[in-house]
């Protein structure tokens, strides 16, 4: 699984004053809706006051699905975000507002002046610059986004949320019940989700990170009304620490030689054949073109292998090596480590970003059959995966998918007692998205790796041990698939040692189930069934038998 690289772009700079701190920007987010009355009657001399502020203050409207009839077309385009803040909050009137969090929260009407230069006078330990750019065709939205910390912080439980919002959004005629035709700033998607991006515990003065962050265009009125909000938070305590307001400006580098290496790719977490075939990405943060680099890697700590790169990198751009196989005695914990040496023939400015080291495991041994579980994120039909033997045969393979942000149960066909890898694949190049993610799961519900957080690209590798799979559990003293391979029917018969509620499924290698019976409880003895298989396609299939609260998974060949 891919390291994910913090990069962060936002052209709201933020001025050092004493101490090393920065100049804050307030955030307040406000709960409201369409249908809300008094929402109609306090917004807008609420968006007038926010107008008159824009360099110390800005807000993200949560729309609602109250009071009735509920059919806010801000809050029906995105109701997870928008229930997602709504709970983290608290929220149950509206109109309502919370000032960087747990600052201060009470109703737009008592929002004034006076209180708005209050927080804006609490210094922050952190500056952000944030950019955001549209797609060629328009149709996606860029953000790159920069933190920088100002000053020493420790905070415990600190995210960065990233908020797409329409500053203006223009009705002919009234969308809900209270009369309003205008409305500002409104949440269009929280990135990479509602629950934001979590950041280090703690920061010391002059670290920083850049985030990236897209997002296919959904229920967007005007294009160039688009900007993004971008707000650091600690979770436990809702303190906003900082916000800033995105642009289509550059953003301005903090240094002049500065490379960073962002991401390892198929490293693999866990390992059983000793070897990996890694790539690495490396970008430019700093003013100076990048021309030459020297980077060092290992594994284990063995020999180390240099390379002298050339090329020209200008700020934000960013090249990825790939390496040759690699080979290695696995151990354990391994760890495989990547630095950049120098930089244009000198040091970096800022080394703090130039080491990665990637730690991966030796691989579960599975004496038991094995569960991929997928799930699909918004662009099912980017996803495949294979699933290759110690040879490099592929033994089974899936996707692409048509059904967006479901979960597939694939069980997977281990033919032999060896090593293997699978391979996870995006074509949109940007992993699974928001709550997308695979999970291998064996046994008793144990699990051998997650994944999801990747580029084209996920590698992981699995032991399989044909020798410790328990296809009869004890409440079953014999179970019998015949004939063998199969060409039109399937009988099953199982010998019970006492009375236990039966089902039976049979799944393709892709998962998709292809039949089922469910026998439901038989009493102790043989039991006996059958399954025309005479339409199945010739090929591997798997026989899922649930006994009681025991599964036994059988192969079973069909011509």
């Amino acid at each position: 699984m891919k390291k994910f690289s913090l990069l962060f772009m936002s052209t709201l700079l933020v001025t050092a004053i004493a101490f090393g701190q920065s100049q804050r920007m307030v955030l307040a987010e406000e709960f409201t809706s369409a249908t809300c009355g008094p929402c109609a009657s306090q917004n807008p001399a609420f968006d007038a006051l926010l107008a008159q502020n824009p360099d110390i203050i800005t807000s993200i409207k949560y729309h609602m699905s109250w009071p009735s009839p509920g059919n806010d077309p801000m809050y029906l385009q995105n109701p997870n975000d928008n229930n997602a803040r709504r709970a983290y909050y608290g929220i149950n009137s509206v109109p309502h507002v919370h000032m960087d969090g747990g600052w201060w929260n009470g109703m737009p009407s008592q929002v004034n002046q006076a209180r708005i230069n209050m927080a804006a006078a609490i210094p922050s330990p952190f500056s952000i610059q944030v950019q955001h750019q549209l797609s060629s065709n328009a149709d996606s939205i860029y953000i790159t986004t920069l933190i920088n910390a100002t000053d020493n912080i420790s905070s415990g439980d600190l995210r960065v949320f990233v908020v797409v919002i329409e500053k203006h959004i223009h009705f002919n005629s009234p969308p809900g019940t209270n009369g309003e035709r205008d409305f500002y700033n409104v949440m269009k998607k929280m990135l990479p989700t509602n629950a934001g991006h979590a950041l280090p515990s703690s920061f010391t003065t002059g670290q920083y990170m850049i985030l990236t962050n897209k997002w296919a265009l959904e229920n967007v009125y005007d294009n160039d009304e688009l900007a993004v909000v971008v707000f650091i938070q600690n979770y436990a305590t809702k303190e906003v620490y900082q916000t800033a307001v995105s642009s289509t400006s550059a953003l301005t580098p903090l240094f002049a030689n500065d490379a960073e290496l962002t991401n390892v790719y198929y490293a693999t977490d866990k390992n059983c054949s000793g070897t990996m075939t890694p790539k690495f990405k490396i970008r430019n943060n700093g003013s100076d073109a990048i021309t030459s680099m020297n980077i060092r890697y290992f594994i284990n700590g063995g020999d180390t292998t240099d390379i002298d790169w050339t090329g020209n990198l200008n700020f934000l751009d960013d090249v990825e090596i790939q390496l040759p196989q690699l080979s290695f005695p696995l151990e354990d914990t391994n760890h495989f480590v990547v630095e950049i040496t120098s930089v244009n023939g000198t040091s970096d400015d800022y080394s703090d970003n130039n080491t990665i080291n990637h730690e991966f495991y030796r691989a579960d041994i599975l004496g038991e059959p094995a569960v991929m579980f997928l799930g699909l994120d918004d662009n099912p039909e980017q996803t495949t995966w294979k699933l290759f033997n110690f040879l490099g045969d592929v033994v089974q393979e899936g996707g692409p998918y048509s059904d967006p942000n479901s979960i597939k149960t694939i069980i997977l066909g281990f033919t032999s007692s060896s090593c293997y890898r699978l391979e996870v694949y995006d074509s949109g190049n940007d992993g699974l998205t928001g709550n997308g993610f695979y999970q291998v799961v064996y046994g008793t519900n144990s699990t051998a790796f997650v994944g999801g957080d990747f580029s084209d690209k996920d590698v992981n590798e699995i032991t399989y041990d044909i020798v410790g799979v328990d296809e009869n559990d004890a409440a079953v003293n014999s179970l019998n698939i015949f004939p063998n391979p199969a060409t039109d029917k399937i009988s099953m018969s199982l010998m019970l040692s006492d009375s236990k509620n039966i089902s039976v499924e049979i799944y393709d290698l892709t998962g998709k189930k292809v039949t089922a019976q469910n026998l439901g409880t038989q009493p102790a003895g043989w039991v006996n069934t059958s399954f025309d298989v005479s339409l199945l396609q010739s090929g591997v299939y798997i026989i899922k038998t649930l006994v009681g609260n025991r599964i036994n998974v059988n192969k079973v060949i069909v011509r």
